[in-house]
């Protein structure tokens, strides 16, 4: 395999610090490699690592998915001790609540497929749903699910990890560094120009996040995504009401409590593709309805914050992972939906496939392109809003 050996003195610049960037810059280093280097044109925690709802399910309906997330979601449980940084897990469960039909039968019908994949998950009675959220109002509530290692990861805690973790391996980490043109060579990348200095690399990962899109075409190379604006908000601060994470894919809702006892969580609402931090009232609005209906106490309660981040979107909401077809020296981590999900495990999966030269069988259904073979990974329990994708994909 051409990653070990002398291949351990490759030059590697990972384009994005947030946490998928600096994840698989650990592992890259922790793998041997002894040139990795990160830039970023933002700031530390600046992009949708630092403006996201910090949850983590194993859990999802699909093969794929689950596999991938349930990989992750056991790294998360030992992330702690494999970075020497306490990154704050919190493994207090996560409910998958279906109100309807249709999502009952999803959602009970995923129960073995979690199984398999190693992850503690069973449907739930009416009793043990009222003791784990004692706020929720049932009325409408048909069947749920409980996946008992999911939890919530605060982005912080795990950024700071990650990060103090890859610079004590020798892993080069600069903000504030953009990146404004890309060198090729034929068919490989030469070098990177970030923040007006050339790096010279003999490997590339991209993980820009949002702005993937746009860093691709510099080496111009095309990504089958989108940048998409996600929203959240925060209510005040009360006493425990809830001890798991909480997904309701029927009103593309979902929430937690936080150690602070804020009620944090969001309501997606189908809009155009958007390239914004900008929030907008339907969203605020959506939200603070569907808390009023399934958790009535809410209703009394302020809105302490309401935000936006930008993340990249794929038309099946999946990630793109693995070698760009078109630059044999170029690898993609980016177009996550669910990234801090998937973050603990697939930043290894993404160095030990770069070391093997080739992707491991969990992130191989994620392909870079899987849309133009027409093999999009879709999965009916993302809570997520449809939306149009802004060019055909062939």
């Amino acid at each position: 395999m051409s990653g070990l050996g002398l291949g351990l003195n490759r030059r590697i610049v990972v384009i994005g610090g947030g946490i998928h960037g600096l994840g698989t810059a650990f592992h890259l280093a922790r793998l041997g490699f002894r040139s990795v280097r990160v830039v970023d044109a933002g700031y530390f925690q600046g992009g949708a690592s630092g403006r996201n709802g910090t949850l983590v399910r194993g859990g999802f309906a699909s093969p794929e998915w689950t596999r991938l997330f349930a990989f992750s979601n056991q790294r998360w449980i030992a992330l702690s001790r494999t970075l020497g940084e306490n990154v704050m897990y919190t493994r207090r469960g996560y409910l998958i609540v279906a109100e309807s039909e249709r999502t009952q039968r999803l959602i009970e019908a995923a129960v073995p497929l979690h199984r398999d994949c190693g992850l503690s998950s069973e449907v739930i009675d009416p009793a043990t749903l009222k003791r784990l959220a004692p706020s929720m109002a049932t009325s409408t509530v048909r069947s749920a699910v409980q996946l008992r290692d999911g939890g919530v990861a605060p982005h912080h805690a795990a950024m700071q990890g990650f990060l103090k973790a890859a610079r004590r391996l020798g892993v080069v980490v600069e903000y504030g560094k953009a990146v404004s043109a890309i060198e090729q060579d034929g068919s490989r990348i030469a070098a990177v120009v970030a923040g007006g200095e050339r790096l010279p690399a003999d490997l590339v990962v991209l993980a820009a996040g949002a702005q993937s899109v746009a860093v691709a075409a510099l080496a111009g190379v095309r990504l089958d995504a989108f940048p998409q604006r996600i929203e959240a908000l925060a209510l005040e601060p009360v006493r425990p009401v809830l001890r798991p994470a909480i997904a309701l894919p029927d009103r593309l809702c979902y929430l937690h409590q936080s150690a602070r006892g804020e009620i944090v969580g969001g309501a997606e609402v189908a809009e155009r593709p958007q390239d914004t931090l900008a929030v907008d009232l339907p969203v605020m609005a959506t939200t603070a309805r569907i808390y009023a209906e399934m958790f009535p106490a809410f209703a009394r309660l302020r809105i302490l914050r309401h935000w936006a981040g930008m993340l990249l979107a794929t038309p099946d909401w999946g990630p793109l992972l693995g070698p760009h077809p078109e630059l044999e020296n170029l690898w993609v981590t980016t177009g996550w939906s669910y990234g801090i999900a998937g973050a603990a495990g697939t930043t290894e999966l993404v160095a030990q496939s770069i070391a093997g030269d080739r992707p491991h069988e969990l992130i191989r259904p994620f392909a870079v392109d899987r849309f133009r073979r027409g093999k999009p990974v879709t999965d009916g329990s993302i809570v997520l809003a449809p939306v149009e994708h802004p060019a055909a994909v062939p």
